[in-house]
């Protein structure tokens, strides 16, 4: 039976982490520090943390369509709790994008004014990806001006596999439990310390897609997507998924193996 609480928790923790993440990313963009990924990283992960002991007592905390994903896969949520998880998470994502473009649009439409930044076209990624996540990395580029969607999908892939094995593994062994919520914080911080330099680290299609679509429907256009709209769908949606499902399955043959 899915509870108002549980869906609550679960839009409420969405929020919150992706409108603490998404504000510290404008914070760097608009200061142009956005290539100091070790602070950024930080905030996320304190973001994620909070978010997770502030809702944790409501839900099951995922705040993660491909977390649930990955527990639905181990067969620990039913396809309607799922379906109703990622719908709740995703308007999470959104609300955190609201918030965030109300609060930073008059200094990203300064920014853009001062440096030339035509939103709706290529140069718009820039400020656009205070949002949606950009591969390569804008503030990356001339150290890495290009890295394909085969990598893209990689790294996101491989970065939300970590993370949900992760979870897997913290959240149910005795030793960790209790400590969870910061280990999982952690973790997000050093997977984004790795990989946001290529694809600005998403590994959760929800804060990636619902900040996204604030973009798209109020100031950026097709600028909010990176080249080729659908690679946004293979790489920050798809390979997150993809990357939950292999944890999980992994997770239920070690666990099988070693009668866990």
């Amino acid at each position: 039976m899915i509870r108002i609480k549980n869906l609550f928790g679960e839009f409420l923790g969405t929020c919150i982490l992706s409108f603490i993440g998404c504000s510290a990313v404008a914070f760097a963009v608009l200061s142009e520090m956005f290539s100091s990924i070790v602070p950024i990283a930080c905030v996320w992960g304190i973001g994620v943390t909070l978010a997770i002991y502030a809702t944790k007592s409501y839900s099951n905390a995922h705040l993660n369509p491909a977390v649930s994903f990955g527990f639905y896969t181990n067969n620990e949520i039913n396809i309607k709790e799922l379906c109703s998880y990622w719908f709740v998470q995703l308007l999470g994502g959104f609300f955190a994008g609201l918030g965030v473009y109300f609060c930073f649009i008059s200094e990203i439409e300064n920014f853009e004014s001062i440096h030339e930044i035509i939103p709706t076209d290529h140069s718009g990624a820039y400020t656009a990806s205070i949002f949606g996540e950009f591969f390569p990395n804008p503030g990356y580029q001339e150290a890495i001006p290009y890295i394909s969607e085969i990598s893209a999908c990689f790294y996101e892939g491989v970065g939300t596999f970590i993370l949900m094995s992760s979870i897997l593994y913290f959240t149910k062994s005795k030793k960790t439990t209790r400590f969870s919520p910061l280990l999982i914080g952690l973790t997000v911080a050093l997977l984004i310390i790795w990989i946001a330099p290529f694809t600005q680290c998403g590994i959760n299609p929800a804060r990636d897609f619902g900040p996204r679509l604030v973009a798209y429907f109020l100031h950026w256009g097709n600028g909010a997507f990176p080249d080729g709209q659908i690679s946004f769908l293979t790489v920050y949606i798809v390979s997150p998924l993809v990357g939950a499902f292999l944890a999980s399955i992994l997770y239920q043959r070690i666990r099988n193996l070693f009668k866990w």
